[in-house]
């Protein structure tokens, strides 16, 4: 019984990945005839079937955006951003796209501090700053063995140097990761992907709008309430939009 089911799982994976692949070289062949929409039909369902990786987003991004839907275009490279967020395509394309959104929000953060705070924690992921981290806590270890086990003195010095520029590396990319984590799980942020959306000051529909955002304005979600949501602009506005209307990164 258990060897029947492995081979039935192993030939439910291999049937996928075919049928995955044969879907991917259909999007593709569409995309490059300038299909847009059927492009975008079969990305979709790969999203939809469980694939899941960032040259995938990355490429539904691209046709979303020759079809000109902006919003579902920086969503998708949202998504394909944060799965690699070092990719350079995915950065040029996105930067390309957000310039085209209609709502410039102004931040209450110094925009300086803010970039180099985003870039600088969007450097590496989480998994990459708890790499970095142990193998600076390793070359510590190593130069503390060395510091304590040298007998020459100029090699002692040096040791001690090393010592405690790796102290310092090891307790900065630990707090870098720290903060990468809590930023990732305290700040859950979203795209509007409506063309149009009106931000309501409460969760129903007869509530008076307070003002209106347009596709692809990057926003923070604070709080869900069934098919509504309160989001928060980066110049602290807030209001309650529908969950269809955005794209939860």
């Amino acid at each position: 019984m258990k060897t029947h089911t492995f081979i039935l799982f192993i030939f439910l994976i291999l049937t996928s990945t075919f049928l995955g692949n044969d879907r991917l070289q259909k999007a593709e062949k569409a995309y490059d005839l300038k299909k847009y929409k059927e492009a975008i039909d079969d990305y979709e369902k790969l999203v939809k079937d469980g694939f899941k990786s960032y040259q995938l987003y990355f490429n539904l991004g691209n046709a979303y955006y020759r079809d000109n839907q902006l919003g579902k275009a920086i969503y998708n490279y949202e998504l394909a951003r944060k799965l690699n967020p070092n990719d350079e395509d995915v950065r040029i394309n996105l930067g390309i796209a957000s310039a085209k959104t209609i709502d410039k929000i102004d931040s209450k953060e110094n925009f300086f501090i803010s970039a180099v705070k985003s870039n600088l924690l969007s450097f590496f992921d989480t998994n990459g700053w708890a790499w970095v981290n142990i193998v600076s806590v390793i070359i510590l270890c190593v130069f503390i063995f060395l510091f304590v086990s040298a007998k020459n003195i100029l090699l002692k010095r040096v040791a001690f140097v090393l010592v405690f520029l790796f102290l310092i590396a090891s307790i900065s990319t630990y707090v870098l990761g720290y903060s990468a984590l809590k930023s990732k799980n305290d700040n859950k942020f979203a795209i509007i992907t409506a063309k149009e959306t009106k931000i309501m000051n409460e969760p129903t529909a007869s509530a008076t709008s307070k003002f209106v955002l347009h596709e692809g304005t990057k926003i923070r979600i604070v709080e869900n309430n069934g098919d509504w949501v309160l989001i928060k602009l980066d110049n602290g506005n807030e209001g309650w939009l529908k969950l269809p209307d955005v794209g939860i990164i």
